[in-house]
């Protein structure tokens, strides 16, 4: 049975604000730390100004109507006012191209963040590279599919005489979601060599593994939203309903392992000041090494970040600078 309307627009509000909370939480947790601004932080405030500009195509198209939605319900609303259809379609091809900005920049955040955990290896970075390249290439396809599903546009918005299955989008969708699962199932096997690391503590291999849970229960998401639009024959809101429940699936997954390890870092460098301060005199002090920027998941020094400058713990402490990392003396 096909969602109505209010179902739809009460989905979409709820997982766009928890969405765009996931989004602030991020980059208040990073300001917080003074990490540096860099692209993934562009990235975020993007991802937040695009699903606010859904949520809005989203309240319009939901109450004008579309030509589809009026092919499925001949009783609706505004089944007599073309204008409002043309417009409510029109919204409708602008929400689906700004449903693939928000997945695709989640993707985007998730290589930035892949490529710097496993930074090192020769075939990650072949990988990732071939990832970035599928990323482009699958949203221009999808984008292009958006407008040209129809021939001419015009049939988007028609509906006598009927315009056809193209106004049911059923390749982009199956573009849209084909591609998605295959760039997550890309960036779990960037992610893999992660797990096959040896010397790992209890709630390291937990955090591994959650992530990689995490991204197959995206490709879950993706494949149910699938099968439920085909079996109500791309029912416009259930379309809509599924779409937002998607863009905030994905904005948890792509978002949460930074949250995390950003918060786990925090207390680790705190309990590292605690500890600094207690210790006896006497004692050597040594600072523990960073991966570039502290990455939540320790990596082992074969696949780490290459360091800016390396000095032994034969150095005094008072000679080493802020961004140094420190390496073990060689044997």
């Amino acid at each position: 049975m096909p969602y109505n309307s209010l179902e739809a627009e009460r989905v979409g509000y709820a997982c766009a604000a928890l969405s765009i909370f996931i989004l602030c939480c991020r980059i208040g947790i990073l300001r917080w730390r003074r990490e540096p601004v860099d692209l993934s932080f562009f990235l975020v405030v993007l991802s937040i100004i695009v699903i606010v500009g859904r949520i809005v195509c989203n309240q319009f198209y939901l109450r004008f109507g579309t030509a589809n939605a009026v092919l499925h319900d001949p009783d609706f609303p505004t089944h007599g006012d073309s204008n409002l259809l043309k417009i409510g379609s029109i919204l409708v091809l602008l929400a689906r191209v700004l449903l693939t900005v928000i997945l695709w920049l989640q993707i985007c955040l998730l290589l930035l963040f892949y490529s710097r955990i496993t930074s090192g290896m020769t075939w990650t970075d072949r990988l990732t590279k071939a990832t970035w390249i599928t990323a482009l290439l699958t949203f221009v396809v999808i984008v292009l599919a958006t407008f040209l599903e129809c021939h001419p546009i015009q049939l988007y918005w028609q509906v006598q005489p009927n315009p056809g299955h193209c106004v049911r989008a059923y390749v982009q969708l199956l573009l849209q979601c084909i591609g998605n699962i295959i760039i997550d199932i890309l960036l779990l096997t960037i992610a893999y060599p992660l797990i096959r690391l040896t010397k790992r503590s209890l709630s390291e291999y937990i955090s591994l593994y959650t992530l990689f849970a995490l991204g197959t229960f995206c490709i879950v998401i993706t494949v149910i939203r699938v099968s439920l639009i085909f079996n109500e024959h791309s029912s416009q809101t259930t379309r809509s309903l599924w779409a937002s429940v998607q863009m905030f699936v994905s904005c948890f997954v792509a978002n949460a392992p930074i949250i995390y390890g950003s918060l786990r870092v925090a207390h680790r460098n705190r309990l590292s000041q605690q500890s600094a301060l207690s210790f006896a005199n006497g004692e050597p002090l040594t600072r523990p090494s960073r991966l570039g920027r502290q990455c939540w998941i320790r990596i082992d020094e074969e696949i780490a970040l290459k360091p800016r400058a390396t000095i032994t713990f034969a150095t005094p402490l008072a000679a080493i600078p802020h961004d140094t990392e420190i390496t073990r003396a060689p044997p």
